[in-house]
């Protein structure tokens, strides 16, 4: 994922980039880590409006058409690679594995909470002209638990959870400086009572963009420890999967960094868990945990956030391993699960900002393949 604007120019460079970007995230074994993060202080992991996508159940919800086929191209990605005798780049396809992986450690979003006991009043400093939507200008100081640290090898991915103010930070590309200061590239506030989603590019392009490649909250969909340690999750989960479509995506995103098929699962889809999965459960003693996460996403689904390389849901960052591991769910694939019948099919970018030249508008935020999945 990079900061910089939309443009014309950039287009042929990024599409390139994106392809050799899209492994980003998508398994904790990807890079190595070079920061500790901060062990998350959230309470609970339930945002937004009860009327919000993160938090209606979707069983009853009808099946979408081609729901197997879009499944199946989701797990296919096109990655960049050098030809033989320097002979220049050229693509390959690759095949997700089974298993779904759940990030806790790498690619996994730092969220904390602001106030409380034993906080430090932080600096937050943009590096930036531009670090998000002028409207939304995050606070000089915030009152942050004193061993947040963002870990920038994984982008840096940081949300506060501002309870008195009613609000929620996402910061992209932030690490913490010298002292109490932590600066960033990208901020976006979130309304906690609002629906939980922006309006789509075409309609509202300064406030599409987000943390992650579909405009989604970054820490909306995260499985949290309090949420393990009662063995109940009430929210929809938060994906990503390696094919993510291009060119398309559904509400509640409202843009998309897809480089799979135009076929292949959107941003925004919402899938759900078929009740016929937990026959190829491996026998033996479940732990709470991954039963309260098979709940969920039978209840409530999964959302379409992002792209990764493998198919992946997020753990708070530094969630105990006693609590979950990466590897918990290895025994899902996507074939266990189903597409909700999707809403109508947008266009990233709309078709109101594209001329003959190219994009018409410059829309400054963090673009590519940031889904850190």
């Amino acid at each position: 994922m990079s900061a910089r604007p939309k443009t014309t120019a950039i287009a042929a460079a990024t599409a390139a980039l994106a392809l050799a970007l899209s492994a980003c995230g998508g398994s904790t074994n990807d890079t190595k880590s070079t920061t500790a993060a901060a062990p998350p202080a959230i309470k609970s992991t339930g945002y937004f409006s009860a009327e919000s996508p993160w938090n209606t159940p979707i069983e009853s919800l009808p099946k979408q058409k081609g729901s197997e086929e879009m499944l199946q191209l989701a797990r296919r990605r096109e990655a960049v690679v050098e030809l033989p005798d320097h002979r220049g780049f050229g693509t390959v396809e690759r095949v997700a594995e089974k298993g779904i992986a759940v990030n806790s450690v790498r690619w996994a979003p730092l969220v904390v909470e602001a106030g409380g006991n034993d906080v430090v009043a932080m600096r937050m400093v943009c590096r930036q002209r531009d670090c998000g939507p002028v409207s939304e200008r995050v606070p000089n100081t915030l009152a942050l638990p004193a061993a947040t640290t963002p870990d920038p090898s994984y982008d840096g991915w940081l949300s506060v959870i501002d309870r008195h103010e009613g609000v929620g930070y996402d910061f992209w590309r932030a690490r913490r400086e010298s002292g109490d200061t932590i600066s960033y590239q990208f901020a976006k506030v979130w309304k906690l009572d609002g629906p939980g989603f922006s309006k789509p590019v075409a309609e509202e392009p300064e406030r599409a963009a987000g943390a992650r490649g579909s405009g989604l909250p970054l820490f909306a969909g995260v499985i949290g420890p309090a949420e393990l340690r009662a063995g109940e999750i009430n929210h929809a989960l938060a994906i990503s999967v390696p094919g993510l479509a291009r060119g398309v995506y559904v509400q509640p995103a409202s843009v998309t960094d897809g480089v799979g098929s135009p076929d292949s699962l959107p941003a925004g889809a919402r899938i759900r868990l078929k009740s016929a999965a937990l026959k190829s459960r491996p026998k033996g003693d479940s732990r709470a945990s991954e039963e309260a996460i098979l709940v969920a996403l039978r209840r409530y689904g999964a959302i379409v956030v992002d792209r990764a390389s493998v198919p992946t849901l997020y753990a708070a960052a530094g969630t105990p391993a006693d609590l979950l591991q990466e590897n918990e769910l290895k025994w899902l694939d996507l074939s266990d699960f189903e597409v909700v019948r999707l809403p109508e099919l947008l266009k990233d970018p709309p078709p109101n900002q594209v001329s003959e030249e190219g994009l018409a508008t410059t829309v400054s935020a963090p673009v590519g393949g940031g889904g850190g999945g």
